[in-house]
């Protein structure tokens, strides 16, 4: 799965705060009245690669007000303490003069905006949310209390069953909320929510969505950070589909050349006429050192028949590589490494999100199957050169 780094509901909080009661002449406004909160502090802070403090206030009988400048449309988040335990999403720009009046007990529910069509949407789609993440807690509440019973896998599945319904009931709204709000705040917000670690509009399965919502930004607030935010992932995800394309079984493997432990360079195209399992590894990881004996036990056996392995590692350093290397038996095939971690260009070449990863190469430079692991990896060896 792609990894998405737009910011939505987990941000580090700043604290450092700037205070200010009077209104900007040029800029917005956020006012209203807060019950059960009188002498509180009342925080508007906005949403960026962090929480950007921008304006406070003491609530007075009541009210408050608060205000600031911004360049264009951005996405903000209002609560009552320096403690966010509940909160507003609201998105002002320098045309907002808006009116937010909630109880302090209660902030997520009960607050109501007014004066901010942007706000009112994000508010729509965050009740929706609340309502669906409630319905899955219900299904979760349901499970544990039969987690004993004799016929407990059944239950399992009907649980699961119903949350798939519920997951393709929120999908379906989510994307009709986009269709219905392409250029709003409020559709970035709603295309990164999640169950878990899985985005319910998946960038894999409907990348589309995610090309809408940053189109539709882009024309609608082209200065506005989020819109940055969400064109810089749309990029990183074109790039990312483009190296999966060209590192697909059937196709020729990328080229590369890359230094050995003793400086030499080495060319995957110079091992054409062998069958090559090109594997993604490093000294830190261990699955990869888990995975190590099984590669060279097929070395060992097939290493006269026509096949090799050529070892990519994404170590930071010579000595733990060179170290791994000797600990694991592994010095009679081909290493390289540009000593890069996560920046090595051959795996980025290859789409390389998690490793160990492993490409096997026919002797003509093309991919024949990927990730081959324990027994697979000897069956498809025997399959190839019995």
């Amino acid at each position: 799965m792609f990894k998405i780094n737009i910011i939505t509901l987990m941000l580090a909080v700043t604290s450092f705060f700037s205070c200010s009661n009077t209104a900007s002449t040029n800029g917005f406004s956020v006012s209203g009245e807060i019950n059960n909160a009188e002498g509180k502090t009342i925080y508007l802070e906005m949403i960026a690669n962090q929480l950007t403090p921008i304006d406070s206030a003491i609530i007075e009988d009541g009210k408050y007000k608060l205000s600031g400048e911004t360049e264009s449309a951005e996405l903000y988040i209002l609560h009552v303490g320096k403690e966010i335990q509940q909160f507003a999403y609201i998105v002002l720009d320098n045309e907002t003069h808006m009116t937010l009046n909630a109880d302090a007990n209660e902030f997520s529910k009960t607050y109501t905006v007014e004066n901010s069509k942007e706000s009112s949407l994000l508010k729509n789609v965050t009740n929706q949310n609340s309502q669906f993440m409630n319905k899955l807690s219900e299904i979760d509440i349901f499970y544990k209390e039969h987690a004993s019973a004799t016929n407990q896998d059944s239950i399992q599945q009907v649980c699961m069953n119903k949350a798939q319904v519920i997951i393709e009931e929120e999908k379906t709204y989510l994307k009709q909320f986009i269709d219905n709000n392409i250029g709003t705040i409020a559709s970035l917000y709603a295309i990164t929510q999640r169950v878990g670690q899985n985005m319910i509009i998946s960038p894999e399965e409907d990348f589309d969505y995610w090309v809408k919502v940053s189109d539709g930004l882009e024309k609608a607030y082209p200065n506005s950070t989020q819109t940055k935010s969400i064109s810089g992932e749309i990029t990183k995800m074109k790039a990312q589909k483009q190296a999966a394309a060209t590192t697909e079984v059937g196709s020729m493997a990328p080229d590369f050349e890359v230094p050995s432990p003793d400086g030499k360079m080495i060319k995957l195209s110079d091992l054409r006429g062998q069958y090559v399992l090109l594997d993604f590894w490093a000294s830190w990881c261990r699955p990869c050192r888990g995975e190590n004996p099984n590669v060279l036990a097929n070395y060992k056996k097939f290493s006269t028949k026509g096949f090799t392995v050529f070892q990519v590692s994404l170590d930071k350093t010579k000595e733990a590589w060179v170290q791994a290397i000797e600990q694991d038996g592994l010095g009679n095939w081909y290493h390289a490494s540009d000593l890069k971690y996560w920046d090595c260009a051959p795996a980025k070449m290859y789409n390389v999100r998690g490793i160990p990863a492993s490409f096997l190469i026919d002797p003509d430079g093309k991919i024949i199957a990927t990730n081959l692991r324990g027994e697979a990896l000897e069956a498809k060896l025997s399959e190839l050169l019995n």
